[in-house]
């Protein structure tokens, strides 16, 4: 995204928490950046196309500092603890903006946001399926989805507490005793062999399918055009990669060696984040 742009969204969020969405003007906005009115039309098309991509900014912030956290060595449980405290420590970054917008109730619905919530769901349902399968294993192979939905749940209950309640908590200690949660939940399931409610027949109704291959597609795309900026070592790093993430049955082994290659380079770790995140590898 262009400077310029990503100025216009920092300041618009600013102006939003401020005054709220519905009062602040386009005018105000392009005055706040030091441009013209005729320049912010020349990024945005409009102020709900501008505010549509503050959620796409701020939520690729979040997928970013997440996908650098999944491309360390960290043992499964402290990756998962690290990437619950990053995604809570950037949204109460934006509390104004967040208790602005539910006071209002000024989000427009139109299909674009419609699209980006349904995105940012099924983000969500996966995240956190991945992360239970990487710590738990088998142990939850049967209680998954509805682990998942609890601690989703949990997750919220306290995100409420500390941005519309404004209590202050110990994000990091927060993160971990929500993972302790989750060793009773699993640990209860186990015990009592009581069934979940949402099984994989519910979620496959929920989760179409070519999600999964949008989610690939792009990281594919990433591939593509970072291939293209690169020595030739990296490039036949990434051409293998390529073609190994693409087969029907991809070997591990193979994309955990071209990660490590690529991983080296500060500037593939958000991408390989992605990888590692999406083959829980």
């Amino acid at each position: 995204m262009e400077d310029k742009a990503i100025l216009i969204i920092e300041n618009a969020i600013k102006l939003f928490a401020k005054k709220g969405y519905s009062t602040t003007s386009v005018q105000e906005i392009a005055n706040e950046c030091d441009i013209s009115k005729g320049a912010f039309y020349l990024h945005f098309k409009s102020k709900d196309a501008l505010l549509l991509e503050v959620f796409n900014h701020y939520s690729r912030q979040i997928q970013l500092k997440s996908d650098e956290i999944q491309a360390t060595d960290l043992d499964p449980r402290t990756k998962f603890v690290k990437q619950l405290t990053v995604t809570y420590q950037e949204i109460i970054k934006h509390r104004d903006f967040i208790i602005m917008q539910i006071r209002e109730q000024a989000i427009p619905f139109n299909k674009d946001i419609e699209d980006f919530m349904q995105h940012m769901r099924f983000n969500s349902y996966l995240f956190y399926k991945r992360n239970l399968l990487a710590i738990y294993g088998k142990d939850i192979d049967q209680t998954i989805w509805e682990v998942t939905l609890l601690m989703q749940g949990m997750f919220k209950a306290y995100l409420d507490l500390i941005i519309i309640e404004g209590v202050e908590l110990d994000v990091e200690q927060l993160c971990e005793s929500i993972l302790r949660r989750a060793d009773y939940l699993v640990e209860g399931f186990n015990r009592t062999g009581d069934q979940p409610v949402i099984n994989d027949d519910i979620m496959n109704r929920v989760i179409p399918e070519d999600y999964y291959y949008n989610q690939l597609y792009t990281i594919v795309e990433t591939l593509r055009e970072m291939k293209t900026d690169s020595n030739e070592d990296i490039e036949v790093t990434i051409s293998v990669l390529l073609e190994e993430i693409q087969k029907e049955q991809p070997r591990l082994a193979v994309i955990k060696g071209m990660l490590s290659n690529l991983e080296e380079e500060d500037r593939f770790k958000g991408v390989s984040g992605q990888i590692r995140t999406f083959f829980q590898i």
